[in-house]
């Protein structure tokens, strides 16, 4: 129930709320965008006379079925009839409403407008046969509804009266479904954009003669653009953009004189653009983009009169008469990727309604500054990005909402912007001088609406200004890569609901005081390569995401309030002078550690991944943590390797010790690690075998021992990622474990020999002193001498026989040791 709602006062007269005039009886209700909560109960359903309800644009989460509706739905009866008379009904935009089932509808038999957009019916998998049941409905929206199957195999559908059908923004993959074709000859607006629809577009689309809306942009159509499409006399609205069609446009669209929007385009189109589409006088708005290519004359717009929107996207060339004046008047012109330069030809500054101004990457090198500056003026939003402009902005003041000016060649100082403008971005430019003269001028009481500065990669000299409270509305702040210098001004404190903020690559110093706490929409800082010295700044939102603080004079631990941003999924802290241990709080890190998910938002970075210092636009995905070149000491903590999401691992040029912790195994996501240069030492885990993606490993430089782990990938890498570990051997070194190994045993089969040795000449001493006692005895005696000799020859023969046995064991012994 509205606030406003009042049971002293007539029902008729709530907002929202319309009776019939004469019997009083309630005919619509129409509560749509009144912030309504909790569930729809369908017992509105029952008001006898309701023909309209609308409850779209509002915060609902369910439906409640009364009773008696629910049993009408198992049992059907004359109950129904109560509520049959509803004609309109659209419960769109409530995108937190999950219908499992749409039975109920089936009850309301004159319904004629139905719109369910944006509602989640990803578990009814028999959408098409509940509304099919409802041949008086005249328009069905269900666009967005995260619908699945199309039921591509059905032929026919009892849609008699159907006009409308919105079914965009799905999850269909089949191709077109034949039922489609045979919809009521009344069939006018037809939008399956943005699903996933494959193959060709069938002939049989012919059969809809009164088709005026078809919409199939962003799908998976194949094949070339039928030359049949130009038999549709009555299409309005032809979208066919982000496909996949090949070959060239069709002369034959030309033909589609009742057309106001035409949007075609296909990375696997070619050709030139046919000049019969200057023949399409009604045309409000042209889009076409892709491969194509050619020249534009004046033929190609000789009759858009209405002509409103323009954007030709592609390499297309302009050889138009230098006095040419178009027929029509523009809001908005996107010749992005065009040959157009190298001016600004002068058919353009004819153009006096401008709202939108896209002419980057169209080889723009020179522009009459005076007269370029005046004309963008009153231009809403202006795109000049790469391009070669080569200009002085020194005293230009801009006041257009979105500027971007990115890739060029401008000079001089920063241009002075008005309160209105919410975008700026010079970026990649060779500005010069201090920020100070544009950004800190006195406002007075008006309110700036700028949201994003970008100034990055310019030659901007002098302090960071101390007057961000004229800026309090920054969302995204980039001063990186230039030459400030001095330290961080108190008022960059005020920017509180900053989202990013890059100051890398500058001569930033001094400890970095800031307290960021409260910036509790920041998800991306780099502070990176300047001299900022102190401890690692602690005061960090919880929803810090990617913190770059490489580069710099950071000394101290590592403070453990670090371990306490869940979000945080970049850490690189390297090439500073933090000492002591790794904090074993780490694994508190559990954006590093959970599912890996997308982030809302894409930060361009310069990382060093794999070895090598590389550019990433988007690193939403990535996540890893790099310590190295710094003086940690201690042993690698078992903790860290919880971080089972860690993509990049970097503790290398440090102090630390011990060995690596089997846990390691565990890092499954890996794709480079680099522990080098440290004091590590033991045996190489065997788990780390299991790291199937690592592709970059460098373990060199630390006293590792024995043989390296085999592995799928281990003896892939080159010999240098174990260099500088003299007591490790197996592939891809050239030590060979086998040979040391034997080594070792023959070492050990030497010293076996030389006791043996000892062995047989002791008894052999032993036996010839014991020989001439016996010799002596049977010299003084005869009686024992004939004795002895019998018994003699009996035991020199077991000893000959034992020697010789000894001594070929011997032999054998000395040849395998070799």
């Amino acid at each position: 129930m509205l606030s406003s709602w009042s049971n002293e006062e007539d029902c008729c007269a709530w907002k929202g709320v319309q009776c019939d005039n004469m019997t009083g009886r309630v005919t619509r209700l129409d509560l749509n965008q009144e912030n309504l909560e909790g569930e729809i109960n369908l017992s509105l359903l029952q008001i006898e006379f309701l023909t309209y309800l609308d409850l779209s644009l509002n915060a609902f989460t369910g439906l409640s079925l009364p009773s008696t509706l629910n049993q009408s739905l198992v049992t059907p009866s004359d109950t129904h009839a109560n509520f049959s008379s509803l004609k309109y009904l659209d419960l769109s935009f409530n995108e937190d409403l999950h219908l499992d089932n749409l039975q109920w509808l089936s009850q309301l038999s004159s319904l004629k407008y139905l719109n369910l957009s944006l509602i989640s019916l990803e578990n009814e998998t028999n959408w098409l046969q509940t509304m099919a049941m409802h041949p008086s409905l005249l328009e069905l929206r269900l666009a967005s509804c995260h619908l699945k199957n199309i039921s591509p195999s059905v032929k026919f559908v009892n849609f008699t009266s159907l006009v409308t059908l919105d079914l965009s923004g799905n999850y269909f993959d089949s191709e077109l479904p034949y039922w489609i074709f045979n919809l009521s000859n009344d069939i006018s607006h037809i939008d399956l954009s943005f699903n996933t629809i494959q193959g060709q577009i069938p002939k049989s689309l012919l059969n809809l003669q009164n088709l005026k809306y078809l919409g199939l942009d962003n799908n998976e159509f194949t094949g070339p653009i039928p030359d049949w499409l130009g038999e549709h006399q009555h299409l309005q609205h032809l979208g066919l953009i982000e496909n996949m069609f090949s070959g060239s446009i069709p002369s034959s669209l030309g033909n589609l004189t009742s057309l106001n929007q035409l949007t075609v385009s296909s990375d696997l189109l070619s050709g030139n653009l046919p000049n019969t589409i200057g023949q399409l006088f009604n045309l409000r708005r042209l889009h076409i983009g892709g491969s194509l290519s050619g020249v534009l004359s004046e033929k190609h717009f000789s009759k858009l009169f209405n002509l409103e929107s323009l954007t030709l996207n592609s390499d297309f060339a302009f050889d138009l008469d230098p006095n040419w004046i178009p027929p029509f008047q523009l809001h908005e012109i996107s010749l992005r990727n065009t040959i157009l330069g190298p001016t600004i030809p002068e058919w353009l500054y004819t153009q006096r309604t401008l709202d939108i101004l896209d002419i980057s990457y169209s080889g723009i090198s020179s522009i009459n500054a005076d007269r370029f500056w005046s004309f963008v003026s009153n231009i809403g939003t202006i795109l000049l990005s790469h391009n070669a402009i080569s200009a002085d902005l020194t005293n230009v003041t801009l006041n257009s909402d979105y500027i971007l000016m990115s890739h060029n060649n401008f000079t001089g100082g920063i241009p002075r912007i008005s309160t209105n403008v919410s975008i700026f971005d010079v970026s990649s430019n060779s500005l010069s001088g201090p920020i100070s003269p544009s950004l800190c001028p006195k406002l007075g009481r008006e309110k700036s609406l700028l949201s994003y500065l970008d100034l990055s990669y310019n030659l901007l000299t002098g302090v960071v200004p101390d007057c961000w409270e004229n800026w309090r509305g920054l969302l995204f702040l980039f001063l990186n890569s230039n030459k400030l210098s001095g330290e961080i001004p108190p008022s960059m404190g005020l920017l509180d609901g900053l989202i990013e903020m890059n100051l890398q690559k500058n001569n930033l110093f001094g400890k970095f005081s800031l307290d960021m706490s409260n910036f509790t929409s920041l998800v991306f800082i780099n502070l990176g390569e300047n001299n900022f010295s102190g401890v690692v700044p602690t005061k960090m939102p919880k929803s810090m995401q990617v913190m770059i603080l490489r580069s710099n004079q950071f000394a101290g631990k590592i403070p453990p309030e670090t371990c306490s941003l869940p979000s945080l999924s970049q850490l690189d802290l390297s090439q500073n002078k933090l000492s002591g241990s790794i904090p074993p709080c780490v694994y508190n890190i559990t954006r590093m550690d959970g599912e890996r998910r997308a982030s809302h938002f894409q930060f361009s970075l310069d990382l060093f991944w794999k070895g090598r210092e590389l550019q990433y636009k988007d690193t939403g995905l990535l996540k890893n943590l790099d310590l190295s070149t710094n003086n940690l000491s201690g042993e690698i903590p078992p903790e860290l390797f919880s971080l089972t999401e860690l993509l990049f691992l970097n503790l290398s040029r440090n102090n630390l010790m011990g060995k690596i912790p089997s846990k390691i195994g565990g890092m499954k996501n890996l794709e480079s690690l680099d522990l080098s240069n440290n004091h590590l030492s033991g045996e190489i885990p065997a788990a780390i075998s299991n790291l199937s993606f690592l592709s970059f490993l460098n373990l060199s430089y630390n006293d590792f021992t024995g043989q390296i782990p085999l592995g799928t990938q281990l003896q892939s890498f080159e010999a240098w990622s174990y260099a500088g570990n003299p007591k490790l051997c197996g592939l891809p070194l050239t030590k060979n474990c086998s040979k040391e190994e034997n080594y070792d045993k023959a070492k050990q089969g030497g010293a076996n020999e030389s006791q043996n040795t000892s062995l047989y000449l002791g008894m052999g001493v032993g036996f010839v002193v014991g020989l001439w006692g016996l010799w002596g005895s049977l010299f003084l005696n005869r009686a024992w001498r004939h004795k002895y000799f019998r018994l003699l020859d009996r035991v020199l023969d077991w000893i000959y026989v034992f020697v010789a046995l000894k001594i070929n064991k011997f032999g054998e012994l000395r040849a395998s040791s070799r």
